[in-house]
């Protein structure tokens, strides 16, 4: 939530006066994230966020308005929408389509505990419960089809070995197809950085502007992928403690069992690719964030060297997330650096 759209105070106080929100007395920029512009805002009256969309479009956003409405009454703790004394959800300010929200309370955990896993495990399961009668028009954007797109986009830049293992990949997925899986409303990017919390409980999810309507299991999978992995290591403990948790809420059908694997490494594939995209064309912003892709690749070769599926019972899991073999080394400072390490060529 990078800065891209500077806002100054007249501004903010202009835009403040179309709303019952009292008068500006504070603000600051968020530097968490890479998709819009987003502003801690101050009031006489409260404490609030402010969202410039960059990409977005005002055609784009009612659906995610009126997503992010229902997932607050259905008892999600996420950021509401604030309509404007006419009763408009979102505004224009400096030629941007822009909205206010609720500040939830709480901070992101930088390393996850096998009970923050379990936290996150059963409030991803009322997410998808609480949609599963929803109708949400936006199909997923970044599926393989973006893949490809992207790869052919950068594939030039990057490494002979990472072109070779990405194509490979590529290959792969599009040989098993995920339109039988369960699907539903996904948050799709429900990272350590979205997520919310006040003395280890949970209190609000963040950043549904990559919801879409897709298989369920991808969204299992591009969570844990990023909360049961330390240092790009998978944790067998922590893959267990999300899963389990989301199973008391919502069981796994057979068929997502026997995907999980691969839809674990397609979600590693589809955040390595947008970070490599990232890196090889930043947007510029006044506060901008670059996120690693390399954690991803190393991800990715994990997951293609394990073959197992999830069994029927949860105590058996963590043998299903033995890490493949370590190809890295060790570096005087006790760093580890990877043989492989040439994702962009010079």
């Amino acid at each position: 939530m990078s800065v891209y759209t500077p806002v100054n105070s007249l501004q903010l106080e202009q835009f403040f006066s179309t709303y019952s929100l009292g008068k500006v007395t504070d603000f600051e920029g968020i530097r968490d994230g890479i998709e819009n512009t987003n502003y801690f805002v101050t009031t006489t009256r409260g404490r609030f966020v402010l969202t410039l969309f960059e990409s977005l479009t005002a055609d784009d956003l009612p659906p995610f308005m009126d997503l992010m409405t229902h997932l607050g009454k259905s008892e999600i703790a996420c950021p509401r929408p604030l309509p404007d004394r006419q009763a408009n959800p979102l505004r224009i300010l400096i030629d941007k389509p822009a909205a206010l929200f609720n500040r939830l309370a709480g901070a992101a955990v930088t390393s996850p505990s096998i009970a923050h896993c379990r936290q996150i495990g059963l409030h991803l399961a009322r997410l998808h419960n609480s949609t599963q009668a929803y109708v949400f028009p936006i199909k997923n954007s970044r599926g393989l089809d973006w893949c490809q797109r992207v790869f052919t986009e950068i594939g030039p830049a990057l490494c002979p070995a990472d072109r070779a293992l990405i194509g490979d990949e590529l290959r792969v997925q599009r040989q098993n197809s995920t339109n039988l899986l369960p699907r539903g409303v996904i948050h799709a990017d429900l990272f350590r950085d979205n997520v919310l919390f006040v003395d280890g409980r949970l209190s609000g999810l963040l950043d549904f502007y990559s919801a879409c309507t897709d298989a369920l299991l991808l969204d299992i999978a591009i969570t844990a992928n990023d909360w049961c992995c330390d240092n790009g290591a998978v944790n067998p403990d922590k893959f267990a403690a999300l899963l389990s948790a989301y199973e008391t809420l919502r069981p796994l059908e057979p068929m997502e069992r026997q995907r999980w694997p691969l839809m674990l490494r397609a979600a590693a594939l589809r955040f390595w690719l947008s970070r490599l995209q990232h890196r090889l064309h930043p947007r510029p912003g006044e506060i901008t964030q670059q996120k690693d892709p390399l954690v991803f690749r190393e991800l990715l070769e994990q997951h293609r060297g394990q073959a197992s599926v999830i069994s029927p019972r949860p105590a058996t899991w963590p043998s299903c997330f033995r890490p493949a073999a370590d190809n890295r080394r060790r570096t005087d400072s006790g760093d580890s650096e990877y043989d492989t390490d040439c994702t962009v060529s010079s």
